[in-house]
């Protein structure tokens, strides 16, 4: 092999080795991020999916807001969709930080739904693993050597196509898992370079703020509002009656489309200079800009719109759309959503397929066991913190009040499990943790549908039978890949050596 191909072969082993202990967690929870509506409904049974109309529901929103919140500056309504079936309001002096309540979409009571993060928390690990600016560039190193993984493995492996086709599960392990790791990286290897790409153009900004700093002397609201547009005034001071958010409604579809409208916001409320915003959401376009449009509260008159982008916006919010997967329906996000997995699964392969071959020549050392133990934590314990978080969201939301905490005990329990699951795989065998822990985390999988049976306060609805089902799914997948990658003799077999493709 040249001294080329050594190096991308090393910068293949190595750099996927090390960041893929990071990015087998962060992948996996971007895959269930995918669905963070759903499983934010999962993890909050007090929650029912009635059947609702849009326009009663900002009727009832009003309403409310008239009766606990008639004083106050701002008001914000989410309606209602069929992936998060709630009407949401808030209410306060700033946009940023207002009172927020749950209203059931038929009836517009308030709902005594449990504190949770839910979905939202895979989506926030996704992105910064719930440590802000240092998250973010640490996850965008992350994603960049996994751009350069990606591409230096396609470089030094000749038989792609061959191997595609080639999977051997009954075969000698360490052939097994490289074909396991050649099939996985192979089919999904389109998503993985747009889906890497992607998420390391959206982090730009957090490790790359040079334009900002010398463009907008580091004020990045400055840079935003060059592209999005801002319709605001200041109060009159006067009192005056606004008409109802109905009929700010309808005016706002007639401009955005019907049904597209996603948020209301309303500045000034109760004064002669009240302005009214509709949001239209972006789950019908790739390029997830969203249009939006302002109205006098008062007479109704528009007041401001922003239906075009300059093509700069156009071509940044392609790829935030291409990322986050808000357009294409639930097909494109059940693609999404496999080919995560599949990723996960190429990366967690190839982490076990370096082990074993490391193994060979490092057995028993300090620091053989230490990788070792941290490939076990990454793969097998992340797969269990996430579990924890849900188990932890329903069985805690149950005795803590809203308000009381929840939230973060269900964040604690994730990060608790996963300190666990590295200490059992410093101490037992490399073999036994991966066993033990794969069939325990299948075991947790299996469960959650009974979980979710016998703590629910509503009828199933479908999207909470969606979850359960998916969940079931994939613990039998994880008692299986227990059952039969871990569950005979941990003595590899050395025979057919493996050549250039192995390293990994």
């Amino acid at each position: 092999m040249s001294r080329l191909g050594k190096a991308l072969l090393g910068l293949h082993a190595w750099g996927g080795l090390l960041f893929g202990w990071l990015l087998v967690p962060v992948f996996l929870a971007g895959s269930l991020a995918v669905f963070e509506p759903e499983i934010s409904h999962w993890m909050r049974p007090e929650l029912s999916a009635p059947p609702f109309s849009r326009e009663r529901a900002v009727v009832l929103a009003e309403a409310r807001l008239r009766r606990v919140a008639a004083d106050a500056p701002v008001w914000r309504v989410r309606l209602p969709t069929g992936r998060e079936p709630t009407i949401g309001i808030g209410w306060g002096s700033d946009p940023r930080k207002m009172r927020e309540e749950t209203l059931d979409a038929a009836s517009g009571q308030p709902l005594a739904a449990r504190q949770t993060r839910g979905g939202h928390f895979f989506t926030d690990f996704h992105a910064e693993l719930l440590a802000g600016a240092v998250g973010k560039w640490v996850v965008g190193a992350a994603g960049i050597v996994m751009l350069a993984a990606l591409v230096s493995g396609v470089l030094v492996h000749h038989r792609i196509l061959r191997d595609f086709f080639a999977f051997r599960p009954w075969a000698a392990r360490r052939r097994a898992w490289l074909d396991a790791h050649n099939l996985a990286g192979v089919a999904t290897l389109p998503f993985l370079l747009m889906i890497t790409w992607t998420g390391v153009v959206i982090l730009a900004e957090a490790f790359m703020p040079a334009a900002t700093h010398y463009l907008y002397d580091g004020n990045a609201r400055a840079a935003r509002a060059e592209v999005v547009k801002s319709f605001v005034r200041p109060p009159a001071g006067e009192a005056a009656a606004m008409r109802p958010l109905a009929e700010h409604l309808a005016a706002a579809e007639r401009v955005l489309g019907e049904g597209t409208v996603s948020n209301l916001l309303v500045r000034h409320q109760g004064d002669r200079n009240a302005l009214v915003q509709a949001l239209r959401h972006v789950d019908d376009r790739l390029s997830a800009v969203a249009d939006h449009v302002t109205f006098d509260a008062v007479s109704g008159a528009l007041f401001g719109r922003q239906t075009e982008w300059n093509a700069v916006a156009y071509v940044y919010r392609a790829q935030v759309g291409l990322h986050v997967v808000h357009f294409g329906g639930p097909a494109l996000r059940w693609l999404y959503f496999v080919s995560g997995l599949l990723g996960t699964a190429m990366m967690a392969a190839g982490i076990v397929l370096f082990m074993r071959k490391r193994r060979q020549r490092s057995a028993g050392t300090r620091g053989q066991r230490w990788l070792e133990s941290v490939g076990v934590a990454a793969v097998a314990g992340g797969t269990i913190a996430c579990l924890v978080y849900l188990w932890g969201g329903r069985l805690l939301g149950a005795t803590l009040v809203a308000g009381a905490g929840g939230a973060s005990w269900e964040i604690a329990g994730f990060f608790a499990a996963w300190a666990l699951s590295w200490l059992h795989a410093l101490a037992r065998p490399p073999e036994c943790a991966w066993r033990a822990q794969l069939a325990f985390a299948g075991g947790l999988a299996l469960a959650l549908p009974g979980l979710d049976l016998f703590a629910a306060s509503q009828p199933l609805d479908a999207l909470r039978l969606g979850v359960d089902l998916t969940a079931g799914v994939l613990g039998a997948a994880l008692l299986a890949l227990a059952y039969h990658c871990f569950g005979t003799s941990t003595t590899a077999s050395t025979s057919g050596a493996m050549r250039q493709g192995e390293a990994l």
